[in-house]
């Protein structure tokens, strides 16, 4: 093996000996799992359209930046790109108050719109499906989400900084 990466692992294995052993244990896991993501991945075979919901896995990250294999709503694609822009899904719904989180109507499902984020297509496990079918957002939940979109990322008018 490579001794850089024979010190980065076992840097890593010292920082991990130090934290909680299921915290340990999942980073690792993931770290494992992202390898194989990025080295033997595929792009998945059947389309991923924009406005539907599929099953992404999105590891373990840091802080409150959503994990695991979670629910995401498809914000832009395009059928030739190896990524997609994407909003994470909570598996329940919320019904809290935070104006930017939008509880979908027909899918016990919150969509986190300040967690916007663009991944690989090799992330995409497989389509969320209700009864068979192929699930997607209703026109109602389209308008709050786009606009708690525009609210949050559009570009705010540049100050005189002189």
């Amino acid at each position: 093996m490579n001794s850089e990466i024979h010190i980065n692992i076992k840097e890593t294995e010292n920082l991990l000996k130090n934290i909680n052993n299921s915290d340990a244990i999942q980073f690792s896991e993931w770290t494992k799992e992202k390898a194989n993501l990025r080295y033997k991945g595929k792009l998945p075979k059947f389309p991923i359209y924009n406005n539907f919901i599929y099953w992404c896995n999105l590891g373990i990250n840091i802080g409150s930046e959503q994990n695991k294999l979670r629910p995401v709503l498809i914000l832009k694609t395009f059928r030739n790109s190896p990524i997609c822009t994407i909003l994470p899904l909570t598996t329940k719904r919320l019904e809290d108050d935070f104006w930017f989180h939008i509880d979908l109507e027909e899918i016990d499902s919150t969509v986190l719109v300040e967690q916007l984020k663009v991944v690989s297509k090799i992330r995409i496990t497989d389509p969320y499906r209700k009864k068979g079918k192929l699930v997607t957002i209703l026109q109602n939940d389209w308008k709050k989400i786009n606009s708690q979109l525009e609210s949050l990322y559009r570009l705010r008018p540049l100050k005189n900084f002189a």
